[in-house]
């Protein structure tokens, strides 16, 4: 059973590095990997597989957003295609904890990836906006165009992509900044942000 990222949780994914190796000593290679990102990161970790058909093994932590107690609300309201007037400063906070983890081969759930996406919104902007709005939020996978120009415009927020699914989605967002809108593409850690 896979879980599924709830409302106020972020999902972390390290893929397991020492997957593809020795597959005599790959139990115990993957064992000491898991303990040493538990070591490193001060956080429990459990087993997840983030691919679909041909496993993809990968550990995964939640990271607590209890420093930011309206996180919830605020998530909630984002994928709601609600606007976002207060308390933007949150996701800056939220996006160095996500990043503490960029070391490493990380994939993101919605909620992670949502962060990195309002941040690239942040930067392209160079700048805090006074308000953001989600339009649009859909997962893409292999075969969909990595180029977020070659996206139509939609209006459409899916669903989270499950979890077994993760290691091959690209998370796509229209957000709009100050009347602005941008598209953004996440991908693991990596974001990039246009204007359309």
């Amino acid at each position: 059973m896979q879980p599924t990222e709830a409302l106020g949780q972020i999902f972390i994914l390290v893929v397991d590095e020492t997957y593809g190796g020795d597959e005599e000593t790959w139990d115990e290679d993957s064992k000491r990997y898991h303990a040493a990102l538990e070591k490193e990161f001060e956080v429990p970790f459990t087993e997840a597989n983030v691919g679909p058909g041909a496993d993809i093994p990968a550990f995964l932590t939640i990271i607590a957003t209890t420093a930011v107690p309206i996180w919830s609300l605020l998530i909630a309201a984002f994928f709601l295609g609600k606007p976002i007037n207060d308390n933007l400063a949150a996701w800056a906070d939220i996006g160095r904890k996500i990043r503490s983890f960029f070391g490493k081969p990380v994939l993101l759930a919605r909620h992670g990836a949502a962060v990195i996406a309002v941040e690239a919104v942040f930067s392209e902007m160079e700048g805090m906006p006074k308000s953001i709005r989600l339009v649009s939020y859909r997962p893409a996978h292999i075969g969909d165009p990595e180029d977020p120009a070659r996206y139509d415009r939609s209006t459409e927020i899916s669903e989270n992509a499950p979890t077994l699914n993760l290691g091959h989605v690209r998370h796509i967002f229209e957000i709009e900044a100050d009347g602005q809108l941008f598209r953004v593409s996440v991908d693991g850690k990596d974001a990039k942000a246009i204007r359309i």
